[in-house]
């Protein structure tokens, strides 16, 4: 029964054709299209790997670049730690300095007006010589040596302990 509805010579004939197509079909094409298939695949493995690849080292540069920005960050707290020092010192340097430029001011004029103090008390004194001989010589109503007269008045007062 199943010999009436396939005919061997038609089976086997459309059998040889089958493998001959199929095997034109696997050199013609097949061949070409796993060969395209396996490129692309290759590529896009490739591409992967690139990929990946550049991800790990844009991770690593971006570890580098964070690590260079702390130290960054930390060079630069230093530098303003260290200018904040400096200026502390620099201010206390101009403060001391201050205190001893108005320190030797101060001395400067106590020396100055101890000076003026003794000059003031000579003139006085000189003053006071004067009018005692002028007084002594109305007095007397003589003609006396003065630098004799200026001399005894001096030892007098020095004895006196008078300015």
């Amino acid at each position: 029964m199943i010999s009436e509805f396939i005919h061997i010579p038609t089976f086997i004939y459309t059998a040889i054709n089958l493998c001959v197509l199929y095997l034109i079909l696997k050199k013609l094409l097949f061949k070409p299209v796993w060969e395209f298939m396996e490129k692309r695949k290759n590529a896009i493995r490739e591409s992967m790997e690139k990929a990946e690849k550049e991800k790990s080292e844009a991770l690593e540069l971006k570890g580098k670049y964070d690590s260079e920005l702390k130290e960054a960050y930390v060079k630069a707290q230093k530098i303003l730690k260290e200018a904040e020092e400096k200026a502390k010192q620099e201010y206390e340097r101009i403060i001391r300095d201050a205190k001893n430029e108005a320190e030797a001011l101060k001395i400067k004029a106590e020396e100055d007006i101890e000076r003026e103090k003794e000059k003031v008390l000579k003139e006085i004194r000189n003053e006071i010589v004067s009018l005692a001989l002028e007084a002594a010589s109305k007095v007397l109503e003589a003609n006396m040596d003065t630098e004799e007269n200026r001399r005894l008045v001096n030892n007098f007062i020095d004895e006196q302990g008078v300015a």
